[in-house]
């Protein structure tokens, strides 16, 4: 019985995680749905994290283990002092600390130092993760609503031109005109394209604007949108894969400065996070953090097309449930909006 429950709690743990495969993922939510004791364990789970997040919170002193070698060597100074007295005034007994029992509570401090420093690093990106979560939330809640008004299809990148990596003499198209639609039709600001673990500076939106000055502005990757229309959420070949129908997650580890990197191929996440994973969001609007990117339909890897392992720079989404997430920068802005990025800021000449 115990081992039973032992193993739900790993199990749960794993999956308030992000460490589980879509099918094991979903027969685990319909477990949670229909047994409320499954349920609570869950919840148990989840608000233990949310109480660990908040405990750590408060950062020790930068200089708490110097302060603790100061009061020892005070400590030690005193004991010395006490002990000559001793000579004279036989009934003061006061035993003073030996190196090695000083090298020992050194030696502790040190390492309680080290485990503080791990902890709160962890936590640091914890809430970087948490933080990045909420501005994926809020372009789905953008994608959602544009599409609400443009009958049900996702933001595109119109252009005659399908190629989203440049060549010597072809340029790319830019596949994030599609999200700085977002920008231009007043649904989100620029700075909710950054992602927090990666930080940066905003720009400001002038008018003719069609894309982001630079690929420092934008820190997610955007579902193939290269087109005339941009993915239907009103298709009914996905109607019934839409939470695992990934659409948007943290900058591809795959396609970088214009070209394919050899090395993402391989990567398991996104750099914005250390490579420790990404922040994805699906067709059905809800945002989760994931560790590897076999995280879409049926296992799709997020970042790649469907099969296809050489990549010339104008490979599609090789059918309607297949997540093909796109640099959300091109090279292409360089040419296209020097003026835009060079442009002087109000009150500038």
């Amino acid at each position: 019985m115990r081992d039973n429950k032992t193993n739900n709690q790993q199990l749960l743990t794993d999956y308030l995680l992000g460490r589980l495969d879509p099918q094991a993922e979903q027969q685990l939510r319909l477990r949670i749905e229909a047994e409320p004791e499954f349920k609570r364990a869950c919840d148990d789970i989840r608000n233990t994290f949310s109480a660990l997040d908040l405990a750590i919170q408060a950062k020790p002193p930068a200089n708490l283990i110097a302060q603790t070698m100061a009061r020892i060597r005070s400590a030690k100074q005193t004991d010395a002092l006490l002990a000559r007295e001793q000579l004279t005034h036989r009934d003061v007994i006061r035993p003073t600390f030996s190196i090695r029992e000083i090298a020992a509570v050194a030696a502790i401090v040190l390492m309680i130092g080290a485990i503080f420093g791990v902890s709160f690093r962890e936590a640091d990106r914890r809430r970087q993760r948490i933080a990045c979560a909420q501005n994926v939330s809020k372009i789905g809640a953008a994608i959602m609503s544009y599409a609400n008004r443009n009958e049900g299809h996702l933001p595109s990148a119109a252009g005659a031109n399908d190629r989203w990596l440049p060549t010597s003499n072809q340029p790319a198209a830019s596949n994030s005109k599609a999200l700085f639609r977002l920008i231009a039709d007043g649904y989100l600001q620029p700075p909710t394209f950054q992602c927090p673990a990666v930080g940066g500076d905003s720009f400001a939106v002038r008018a003719g604007m069609t894309d982001f000055p630079a690929g420092k502005f934008v820190g997610y990757s955007y579902q193939h949108s290269i087109g005339p229309r941009g993915l239907s959420v009103e298709d009914k070949r996905i109607e019934r894969v839409r939470e695992h129908m990934a659409i948007l997650a943290d900058s591809s580890p795959v396609f970088s400065g214009g070209r394919v990197s050899a090395a993402g191929l391989a990567r398991q996440a996104s750099d914005n996070h250390d490579q420790t994973g990404q922040n994805v969001l699906y067709l059905d609007m809800h945002a989760e953090f994931k560790v590897q990117p076999a995280v879409g339909v049926d296992g799709d890897n997020i970042f790649l097309a469907n099969g296809v392992t050489d990549y010339k720079g104008n490979e599609k989404p090789t059918g309607p449930t297949d997540s093909f997430l796109l640099p959300a920068w091109s090279p292409e802005t360089e040419a296209v909006q020097p003026q835009q990025r060079n442009a002087p800021a109000p009150g500038q000449h």
